[in-house]
């Protein structure tokens, strides 16, 4: 397979604030071999490890993520929301977190969020950073629910493995994806049915599923032949059969 079966969501999110350097390095010390992280445009261009459309949930401030640069942002308190632990954590450019990721030997599911932006915007930057600094294609997937995210890897750097990812799998997800040449499928656990993943294996694809934090939640679906998961609590599946 092409990923480990236990991938940390937005780092050890459950233990460290999401999408901070902080998670990426407790997932590390805490034994996992992958991480997902989201990348998004700040209104500069800047793109950085965030999930959201602005800084409200996670951060000390308000606002679209669109009202920040790469000055601003370091202004930006996004630990102390999550504990005390964590005050002053700041909110770290995608360069940062790719280039911590190789330091730490990890594998990376790199999340796409376009927003208001297009793909051009967002995508093209970080691939051409990617294409600088990533060492090893085989530890690298590139996933969005956005069509032209992923059209524009596909185009640009068709070396780089796409993930096309759905909340619930449409009838045509076959068609779309074989238009990005796609390895991997990932889906929410909850509206996942074994027919599907039944002939997304025999389709040829590897299939995830997000975000589960109680093992108990995917019991049926590892036996339906699913190849990994996302989890805010990879620290709860380390004694699991994970039915391998």
């Amino acid at each position: 397979m092409i990923t480990c079966k236990i991938i940390a969501h937005r780092g050890l999110s459950s233990l460290a604030p999401e999408n901070t350097l902080a998670a990426i390095s407790l997932a590390a010390k805490n034994g996992a071999k992958w991480v997902e992280i989201d990348a998004v445009a700040c209104g500069d261009g800047t793109i950085v490890m965030w999930h959201d459309n602005s800084v409200d949930r996670c951060s000390d401030s308000s606002g679209p993520i669109s009202n920040f640069n790469a000055q601003s942002i370091k202004s930006l308190d996004c630990g102390s929301w999550f504990s005390k632990e964590y005050a002053n954590e700041k909110m770290a450019t995608i360069e940062q977190a790719i280039l911590l990721i190789q330091e730490l030997g990890m594998g990376l599911n790199l999340e796409f969020k376009l927003y208001q932006c297009t793909a051009k915007e967002v995508v093209a930057p970080v691939l051409d950073f990617l294409n600088t600094h990533w060492k090893d294609t085989d530890k690298l997937i590139i996933s969005s629910f956005d069509q032209a995210a992923l059209d524009y890897c596909h185009q640009n750097s068709p070396h780089f493995k796409r993930g096309m990812l759905y909340d619930k799998i449409p009838d045509n997800w076959l068609q779309q994806m074989q238009s990005i040449e796609a390895v991997s499928c990932h889906c929410h656990y909850l509206h996942l049915q074994q027919a599907q993943v039944v002939a997304l294996k025999k389709a040829g694809y590897e299939v995830y599923c997000y975000t589960v934090n109680q093992p108990e939640l995917v019991t049926e679906h590892w036996n339906w032949g699913i190849d990994a998961i996302f989890t805010d609590y990879p620290q709860r599946f380390e004694k699991q059969p994970l039915h391998i």
